[in-house]
């Protein structure tokens, strides 16, 4: 082989070497570029997905916390509708009290009374209330059924007459004391100092223990001597 020929061959190889490697460094750049890239879109794709789940977590979030306070709200609301109906409660029914606390004699009194309708055109209504007191008397001996007026038996009797509706001495208008039948019964025509209150009242003689109410109509009329 000539030496021209032979140069030729060898720069030929030479090309071809450097053709080759060349490729091979594309290809390692190729594939370099792809491990790159695929790297990048699993990062992008992760970054996408915890933003997703940070999303999805404060989403969560925000809904338990609107959960919470709705139910609080409706607590709110259970405990309002509760008191008012307890309050509610304690206006038309009688509320037991505490122990230790006391009760209110009056009240009881109250819930014991009977009040009737009456034929008497005059009677507005009739009243008998249980709980009425005999007036204690401080009369001695055999009792002696009086109308006259500082007589202790006809002082009791207006006692008896003002305990019954519950008018001071200084508010009473005593119109009739008159007896009812017998010693131990007496009845009286009375009315408030002015005149708004009418009762004609019965009271009766508990031996050794004095006078007692036993009956009240009120009146529906102003009233004179009767």
């Amino acid at each position: 082989m000539s030496k021209g020929q032979e140069s030729l061959t060898r720069s030929e190889n030479k090309r071809y070497d450097q053709r080759k490697q060349k490729n091979k460094m594309d290809k390692i750049l190729n594939i370099l570029i792809a491990v790159v890239s695929i790297l990048i879109i699993l990062n992008v794709v992760a970054i996408f997905n915890d933003d997703d789940h940070e999303k999805e977590q404060a989403d969560e979030t925000v809904e338990k916390q609107n959960l919470n306070n709705n139910v609080e709200k409706e607590d709110t609301k259970s405990a309002d509708a509760t008191d008012k109906n307890v309050v509610s409660a304690e206006g038309i029914e009688r509320v037991e009290p505490e122990s230790g606390e006391q009760t209110n004699p009056d009240q009881d009194s109250d819930s014991n009374i009977i009040v009737q309708a009456s034929n008497d055109p005059m009677v507005e209504e009739v009243i008998i209330n249980p709980e009425w007191k005999v007036n204690p008397t401080k009369q001695q001996g055999e009792h002696v059924s009086a109308y006259e007026k500082g007589h202790p038996d006809y002082e009791e009797k207006l006692q008896a007459f003002r305990q019954a509706v519950q008018l001071d001495e200084s508010n009473t208008i005593f119109w009739s004391v008159k007896n009812n039948g017998g010693p131990n019964s007496s009845v009286a025509v009375v009315s408030s100092g002015d005149k708004t209150e009418n009762y004609r009242i019965y009271i009766e003689w508990l031996e050794n223990e004095g006078w007692k109410p036993v009956k009240v109509e009120k009146l529906n009329q102003s009233v004179g001597t009767r």
